[in-house]
């Protein structure tokens, strides 16, 4: 599968040898636990989407073998005090293991411009793991083919696989790193916002029950192939909705304030706490993201897929 950035083609600058990636986000319109497996980890069956919502990550080379991570100065505040730049951070993580892979020990400084909150079901931090794969690739020009890289992916994260495929849809099974590419049609536009509390992964699945009849996917993916939104908000689906609500009573409180207010379904992303609606264009995106912002003093972004 290639790889690319999965905000649009990757943006390179020469000058200096410096490489700026762009590092998506996504939502999942559909998610289904199936069974928990023998590692520990759930199978699931879910469609992800890319959207525009997106981090960016600077890289540039350093004359010795350290890699140095740290904030753009526009990072805001509240994120800085949320995301680690220790070896915790996928960032890290993906270096070290694509230079073990490759076997070199170059050095680079990296830059991340973060906006996506952590903990939110956007996939940020897996974003910026499939960023760095692809960022260090080409500044480095290593010997390391896509397969590999998402052989790297699949160790680091259940969705990084996704994000580096820079597919615009995709149904994902396994843990997520099974990628089946889906040819979306349309465009399609989201509003999204969450509680000031995030919600850990680990326990929202061990809150969840599997399902004796899990949902199949296959009528969603039908209509997102079609480009027919006119069914789509009855399909969409989350099996770690109903846990997330009782692990996290804000965002349960948000949900409910977001529905009668705003008199349209609301969903989940991921294991949360990411809520979203949808809405039939850019402009009344924009509007729901005003009112919403207004409404729940949260802020809310358009995520366009």
């Amino acid at each position: 599968m290639t790889c690319r950035s999965a905000c649009g083609p990757p943006h390179s600058n020469d000058q200096g040898r410096q490489i700026l990636v762009s590092s998506p986000s996504k939502l999942n319109l559909f998610l289904e636990v199936l069974a928990r497996r023998d590692d520990g980890f759930h199978e699931l069956e879910t469609i992800m989407v890319r959207t525009s919502f997106c981090d960016t990550l600077s890289l540039s080379p350093r004359s010795d073998s350290r890699l140095v991570l740290r904030f753009s100065d526009t990072t805001s505040e509240v994120i800085r005090n949320s995301v680690p730049l220790d070896q915790s951070n996928l960032i890290l993580r993906a270096a070290e293991a694509l230079r073990n892979r490759v076997g070199f020990n170059d050095g680079a400084d990296l830059v991340l411009h973060k906006v996506i909150p952590p903990q939110s079901g956007l996939g940020g931090g897996s974003g910026n793991a499939a960023a760095t794969l692809l960022g260090l690739r080409r500044l480095y020009r290593l010997p390391i083919s896509d397969e590999q890289l998402h052989e790297l992916a699949a160790g680091l994260g259940s969705d990084v696989n996704f994000l580096l495929s820079g597919a615009r849809a995709a149904v994902c099974r396994g843990r997520g790193e099974v990628i089946s590419p889906l040819q979306l049609r349309g465009r399609y536009f989201f509003v999204a916002t969450r509680p000031h509390q995030g919600n850990q992964t680990g326990r929202i699945f061990s809150g969840m029950r599997i399902p004796q009849q899990p949902v199949a996917c296959g009528p969603l993916v039908e209509l997102l192939q079609r480009g027919d939104a006119s069914g789509i908000d009855q399909l969409i689906f989350n099996r770690l909705t109903d846990a997330a609500r009782s692990h996290n009573p804000a965002m349960r409180s948000m949900m409910d304030e977001m529905q009668r207010r705003s008199r349209q379904h609301v969903w989940m992303s991921g294991s949360g706490s990411t809520v979203f609606v949808r809405c039939q264009s850019f402009i009344a995106a924009q509007r729901m993201r005003g009112f919403l912002q207004q409404v729940l003093r949260r802020e809310a972004w358009v995520l366009q897929v």
